[in-house]
């Protein structure tokens, strides 16, 4: 019965902002009167208000939560206007509230209040943004529900918490935003998004493996596209925006890949079992045809007869680079020098710009590279810098990769350099990579030390053996 009459106390929290409030519009309005709207401008009420809103900031400041507490409920049932740092900052004196209650009673309410929190806002959430210093979007909001659901719900007895709500919750935020808008999805939601699907993904690598593969190159790909704005702000002299958005997604980047590569889902085995089984469902609908070719070329699956298969019915369907690139590649496979060139030059001729020439260029490298075609592949690279010169940095970064499997690892290391140096939207991969490569170059030096020291005690063990033995010593 206990939990019921939590569950009412929730109901009435949401109920006491007005149902019509979508109509409401405070453009401009005092704080006096944002707190009067909701008692009939009551100068008692009015003043008690403007004394919780004081208090309410100043013990969030202090880190007194049961403090903040008192001050928003307060706010929340009289003066739901009042100012935004409700909304904002009440998930964060929940999640507080919620890490330091013991009884399992009060944090259940804590966390169902907090998630009414959520629910207010979004429906009222054009109304705040008349006076809220920044405004937000739908997807904004969602992106901030998702996290706090997923760092308090898990440890909420009764919370009703599931990983599939969890996902669900990341999932929406992120489609919402890039269907509808927003500021721009934190690299700590790709991040967390993406350690949601992992941990998914491991419980049932069998069912989700297609849901994970996607999930990996759409927050792989998101991150990527803002370190590609902070390399545009650096261009601008705007560096400290540049910096703020390097540091707040090169970090996300590497924990993804890093996840993804130990997660075992990119065998490429499986990967052309699923296609193979998808092939008859998938292959009038350009679209899914068009993001499996990506995933297997993503994933070392470009060599494989579906992913031919895959190529041509996209091709057939809509010619687009990289339907032609798999065509290049079938080509390729078959020692069909001529053919492969064509498909690969097709593949240019598909796109109307050079900006776009030089990315195919660098997908054409890249399929050259797992191809071991590395003349080709450097080729391509330096083809994609004379189409585009901001893609330096990626093209020099194909070329240390061309360099460090030839195993001439003093080329790589300058191509890395050159890559971190021409584009700040690489710069963390490519010095991981040469990072790599020296530990690479450190452990081969050491073996190559070991190996003729090694020759060396050989050479005199046995000097000394024919001096014994036929009393020579050379």
């Amino acid at each position: 019965m206990k939990t019921r009459k939590f569950s009412i106390l929730t109901l009435c929290a949401i109920l006491a902002v007005p149902v019509c409030a979508q109509d409401l519009d405070f453009t401009g309005k005092t704080l006096d009167e944002r707190i009067g709207y909701s008692n009939n401008n009551n100068e008692d009420s009015i003043k008690i208000g403007r004394s919780n809103v004081a208090l309410f900031q100043q013990s969030l400041t202090s880190q007194d939560w049961a403090g903040a507490y008192t001050n928003y409920s307060w706010l929340m049932k009289n003066a739901p206007y009042a100012v935004n740092g409700i909304y904002t900052q009440g998930p964060v004196m929940f999640y507080y509230l919620i890490q330091g209650e013991q009884n399992k009673e009060k944090k259940l309410q804590y966390f169902n209040e907090m998630m009414s929190l959520f629910d207010t806002r979004e429906k009222n959430i054009n109304v705040i943004n008349t006076f809220a210093n920044t405004t937000s979007t739908l997807g904004d909001v969602l992106s901030v529900k998702a996290d706090y659901y997923n760092w308090t719900a898990p440890n909420v007895e009764g919370s009703g918490y599931t990983l599939n709500k969890s996902y669900a919750n990341y999932r929406q935020a992120i489609t919402m935003i890039n269907e509808k808008g927003g500021r721009e999805i934190p690299g700590t939601v790709l991040q967390n998004f993406f350690m949601t699907s992992d941990a998914m993904y491991k419980s049932a690598p069998n069912t989700l493996r297609e849901q994970y593969l996607q999930d990996y190159l759409d927050s792989k790909d998101a991150c990527e596209k803002m370190l590609q704005l902070a390399k545009e702000a650096k261009s601008a002299g705007e560096n400290e925006k540049a910096d703020k958005l390097l540091n707040d997604y090169d970090g996300p980047l590497a924990l993804i890949e890093k996840m993804f590569a130990e997660s075992g889902a990119a065998d490429s085995a499986q990967i052309v079992n699923i296609y193979t089984k998808k092939f008859d469902t998938y292959k009038e609908d350009i679209s899914k045809l068009n993001s499996a070719l990506t995933v297997m070329a993503n994933n070392d699956c470009d060599n494989s007869d579906i992913y031919y298969q895959y190529a041509e019915a996209a091709y057939a369907i809509q010619p687009t680079y990289t339907s032609a690139i798999g065509l290049a590649q079938k080509a390729q496979q078959a020692n069909e020098a001529e053919k492969m060139l064509e498909y690969y030059e097709k593949a240019l001729e598909l796109s109307s710009s050079d900006a776009n020439r030089g990315i195919i260029c660098l997908n054409i490298s890249n399929s050259l590279i797992k191809s071991k075609s590395y003349t080709g592949a450097l080729t391509y690279a330096e083809r994609a810098i004379g189409y585009n010169a901001d893609l330096a940095g990626k093209a020099y970064l194909k070329e240390a990769n061309v360099y460090a499997q030839l195993g001439q690892y003093n080329e790589a290391v300058d191509f890395c350099s050159k890559a971190a140096t021409a584009d700040i939207a690489v710069s963390g991969t490519a010095n991981r990579l040469k990072e790599n490569i020296q530990r690479v170059q450190a452990n081969q030096a050491a073996n190559d030390r070991a190996r003729k020291e090694y020759e060396a005690y050989m050479a005199r063990k046995k000097a000394e053996e024919d001096f014994w033995t036929h009393g020579v010593k050379k």
